[in-house]
């Protein structure tokens, strides 16, 4: 007799051959759409939002002061206008950046209030383990003022860097318990939820500007509108909730108690990923995906994923549609090219052969230095967190960066592999590998990493350094019994 769950990998491969046939036989994208999101919608919703009003109530009561700063750094990462080069010369700061300066200059007041009342001792909590390899990083990033084509630019960026450090900081010297950073989890995922909700709210309201027409496979790509978001950043939003819905899936607990939710967020999750055409977010997704897979046990479902997709490919004409749609209606020149970043980064090079030791400002040496003097006035960076790294401070901030980014990669695999790791500890780390898998790929061709929008980058560095710390502690604790006994 079949189980439940054969049934289910049953129905998404008949699922996914249904769909390659619609793509390849031409079919209306409105066909494809009906069929892939109002059956379950319909089916799900009633169950996924009584699911979800329990998940926010019990939540509710959970939260804290931390919480609420992490909300502020939220609201301060989404953008509602755009500025060129010129814009931002003329007038550096106008409202929306009154706005997003008096976001960021009300959590520094709250930790700096918490400081001097010795209700959060976060300044040791900030240069301790994987957090003070960032915190040098910020640092660093200060001091480049002395030399950055924008110093002004570069200060505000340092600091509100440095400040967001200081909050992953501050809630590690408050956070005693994995359940309690479940908490931060579920917080930052409803975020995101909401902001994924805008994304649709978006085409409904305002189609013309959510859907632009005309581009890959598909003839249109999906763009955030109220916020802005770009199509890569609505695709990274898809892929890091597909991936987070697909480790609570995974996960024996959380499936039993919120399938309904968790399957709707994902199929959601997965058709904005793939109406985004964002290459980078899809291979982060699979890089995730892959991960999961192999962390939660199930080498067998990811053996009958891969043999499925490897069946579709050699057996249809699917290879060539998917291949079709990665170019996103581009030349084989302009893909290898890497849709025009490989020319900024060989000119960045160039530049940076004049500036070696120093770079020309972190945050500013991108947009200010190389973006500007070759005539891309609107793009805000070079759209690749290592290079915007060593555009702005040299090998000095990238250093510390890939120290960090290893550290985190070490110590979420390192607990996974620990059996003394188990429960909530191993449930989060799971969910944490699989996003740092879509992060890391994405780091490649954006700047996300150290960007004021690096909340979920910060929310897994967090995480990595309460893991760490609390191995330490076992350490430490079971060190002493053995002195004790030894005595």
């Amino acid at each position: 007799m079949l189980t439940l769950r054969w049934m289910w990998g049953l129905g998404a491969f008949v699922l996914l051959g249904v769909l390659t046939s619609l793509v390849v036989n031409r079919c209306t994208l409105a066909t494809v759409m009906c069929l892939l999101l109002v059956p379950p919608i319909a089916f799900l919703a009633p169950f996924a939002l009584g699911q979800g009003a329990r998940n926010l109530s019990t939540l509710r009561k959970q939260l804290a002061w931390w919480h609420a700063l992490w909300l502020l750094m939220f609201l301060s990462t989404l953008v509602f206008r755009m500025r060129d080069v010129q814009a931002i010369r003329e007038t550096a700061v106008d409202f929306w950046g009154a706005y997003r300066i008096v976001l960021v200059g009300t959590i520094g007041l709250v930790l700096a209030l918490r400081l001097v009342l010795r209700q959060t001792e976060w300044i040791g909590s900030l240069f301790r383990g994987l957090v003070c390899a960032m915190a040098l990083y910020a640092i660093i990033c200060v001091v480049s003022i002395s030399w950055s084509v924008y110093p002004a630019w570069t200060m505000y960026k340092s600091l509100e860097y440095l400040l967001l450090l200081a909050l992953v900081a501050a809630i590690l010297a408050t956070v005693r318990s994995a359940e309690a950073f479940k908490t931060l989890f579920d917080w930052t995922w409803v975020l995101y939820g909401l902001l994924l909700a805008s994304v649709w709210f978006g085409v409904l309201v305002w189609p013309q500007e959510a859907l632009k027409q005309g581009v890959g496979l598909l003839g249109l790509q999906l763009y955030g509108v109220l916020p802005i978001l770009h199509a890569n950043t609505v695709g990274e939003l898809g892929a890091i909730l597909a991936t987070v819905a697909l480790a609570r899936l995974l996960s024996v607990t959380q499936c039993r108690a919120n399938r309904a939710l968790c399957t709707l967020l994902f199929a959601v999750s997965l058709v904005t990923l793939i109406l985004s055409q964002t290459r980078s977010a899809i291979s982060g997704f699979l890089l995730g995906a892959a991960i999961l897979f192999l962390f939660s046990r199930r080498t067998r479902a990811m053996a009958f994923v891969i043999s499925a997709v490897a069946v579709l490919l050699l057996l249809t004409n699917a290879g060539g549609t998917f291949w079709a749609y990665f170019l996103r209606g581009q030349s084989p020149e302009l893909f290898q090219s890497l849709s025009g970043r490989v020319g900024w980064w060989e000119f960045g090079l160039d530049k940076l052969l004049e500036r070696p030791l120093t770079g020309y400002g972190a945050y500013a040496g991108g947009r200010f230095a190389v973006l500007e003097e070759m005539g891309v006035t609107s793009t805000a960076s070079t759209h690749n967190a290592y290079f915007e790294v060593i555009i702005g401070t040299s090998f000095w901030g990238l250093i510390p960066v890939i120290i960090a980014l290893m550290g985190i990669w070490w110590v979420l695999t390192r607990v996974l592999r620990s059996p003394s790791f188990g429960g909530v500890d191993r449930q989060l780390a799971v969910e944490a590998v699989g996003v740092l898998g879509v992060i890391t790929v994405r780091s490649f061709l954006t700047s996300h990493l150290i960007w004021n929008t690096s909340l979920v980058f910060l929310l897994v560095l967090g995480y990595a350094e309460f893991l760490r710390r609390k191995h330490k502690s076992k350490a430490g604790t079971t060190a002493q019994l053995v002195s004790a006994e030894r005595r």
